[in-house]
C-alpha cells in the first residue's frame, strides 16, 4: 500500500530538512517519492539572510548575550566574572578543574587549579579572589 504524498510549502520543507537551501527545495519532488511541493511559483524556500536560524547558524563568531555595556563596573574588583574549566587530563599536581576569574574594570585574570567543582571548593576560592 502507498503512502500518501506530503505535500507542504518550500518554507515548510526549508524547516523540515534542517534548513535546507532553495535548490535543493526546489530539486525535492523530483528526487524524493511522495515529496510535493505546494505553491512552487509563488512561494520559494528563504535563502540563508532571509532566515534567522540559517543566519545565526552561518555566523562564524560567537555573539556575546552579556551585557557589560550596559552595566559597566565602575572600580577594580566590582564585577567579577568567572568560569570553571574541565581538564582532559589531570595536572602536574593532580588536580582536574581549572578556576578562571576575570575582574571586568581592570580587566585583571586570576586562575586557579582545584581537584573538584562542588560547592565547598568553589565559594572559598571566590572569596579568596574577591
Amino acid at each position: 500500500m502507498a503512502r500518501k504524498p506530503v505535500r507542504a510549502t518550500a518554507i515548510k520543507w526549508h524547516k523540515i530538512l534542517g534548513h535546507a537551501e532553495p535548490a535543493a527545495i526546489e530539486q525535492l519532488p523530483k528526487h524524493v517519492n511522495g515529496a510535493e511541493l505546494t505553491e512552487l511559483t509563488t512561494e520559494r524556500a528563504p535563502l540563508k539572510i532571509e532566515c534567522k536560524t540559517c543566519l545565526i547558524a552561518k555566523h562564524t563568531q560567537q555573539i556575546s548575550r552579556r551585557r557589560e555595556h550596559e552595566y559597566p563596573a565602575t572600580r577594580p574588583f566590582k564585577r567579577l566574572a568567572f568560569n570553571i574549566i574541565t581538564l582532559g587530563e589531570l595536572g602536574y599536581n593532580g588536580d582536574r578543574y581549572v578556576i578562571h576569574f576575570y575582574y571586568t574594570y581592570s580587566k585583571f585574570n586570576f586562575v586557579y587549579t582545584s581537584k573538584n567543582k562542588d560547592k565547598a571548593t568553589v565559594l572559598p576560592t571566590i572569596h579568596k579572589t574577591h
